[in-house]
């Protein structure tokens, strides 16, 4: 190879590494998630797993924290831009941090399972962003007070408390103010904006005990979740329910109660037994 050639390749190398450094500046990962309070059993899944304790951070792509049953932990986003209550049975995971050539700050996070409700102030760079995905759709904020709640068949529901939230999926934006939510399903648009319930009224048509089984059928607000213990219950796009729950250890009604929350992390219970 001669020595022209030689000048040539190298000044293409250097070219291409100067025309990729920007792109290199806008993916930067910087900022964190800390550990503020802790509850029960909750696991950061970095690299070990290890059980999570206050002052731990969440920094790179790819770190999650998961809460058991009756366990919760709350986050501070780094520089003070918020906090995220993190209920039972959640797992929430880092999708990016970033700082943009601009400074602005882009946190995006995954939330694969449970319900979190955020506290975010205004942020002070128009281009800074709090994005929180899920395989049904997205919300993102400037600055406000609002829930998420992820059901295990999908179903996605934001619900605004203060400020104003987008939730967006296929293309189609709505936007939620204050005591408004919205329901999206993976590969469905977004539901029209609704009033959030926060009486968490339930409509039962009746209880059965079969064997060792409870059947339980009726109807809530079509944005709220229903459980009786550990089980979640599947509920419809108009609210409806139906589902058969095992007894563990009793075949008694009095022994349990049919809890219905919202995406804020409301929550009452009722009584089978009046039913």
């Amino acid at each position: 190879m001669g020595r022209r050639s030689f000048v040539l390749i190298f000044l293409a190398a250097a070219l291409a590494c100067v025309a990729f450094r920007p792109v290199l500046a806008q993916a930067h990962s910087v900022g964190w998630l800390e550990v503020r309070q802790t509850q029960g059993r909750v696991i950061i899944t970095s690299s070990p797993p290890k059980m999570a304790k206050v002052g731990d951070r969440l920094s790179k792509i790819g770190d999650s924290l998961e809460t058991g049953a009756n366990s919760s932990a709350i986050l501070i986003l780094d520089r003070g831009i918020g906090t995220i209550n993190v209920a039972e049975k959640t797992n929430l995971r880092i999708r990016r941090l970033a700082r943009l050539r601009s400074g602005a700050r882009v946190t995006t996070l995954n939330l694969d399972q449970g319900q979190v409700r955020l506290n975010v102030r205004k942020f002070n760079n128009p281009e800074s962003r709090l994005e929180i995905k899920s395989p049904a759709g997205v919300a993102a904020v400037r600055g406000t007070e609002y829930g998420i709640s992820l059901s295990k068949d999908g179903r996605m529901v934001v619900a605004t408390e203060s400020g104003l939230v987008t939730a967006a999926a296929l293309g189609r934006t709505v936007y939620l103010e204050p005591d408004f939510g919205s329901r999206l399903r993976p590969s469905q648009l977004p539901s029209p904006p609704r009033l959030i319930d926060h009486e968490l009224w339930i409509k039962l048509d009746g209880t059965e005990i079969n064997g060792r089984q409870i059947y339980v059928s009726g109807e809530v607000d079509p944005l709220n979740s229903v459980s009786i213990g550990d089980n979640e219950i599947v509920i419809d796009d108009n609210g409806r329910f139906e589902a058969t729950i095992p007894l563990p250890n009793s075949t008694s009604l009095f022994d349990f109660e049919i809890e219905v929350s919202n995406a804020l992390g409301e929550n009452r219970q009722h009584s089978l037994v009046a039913w």
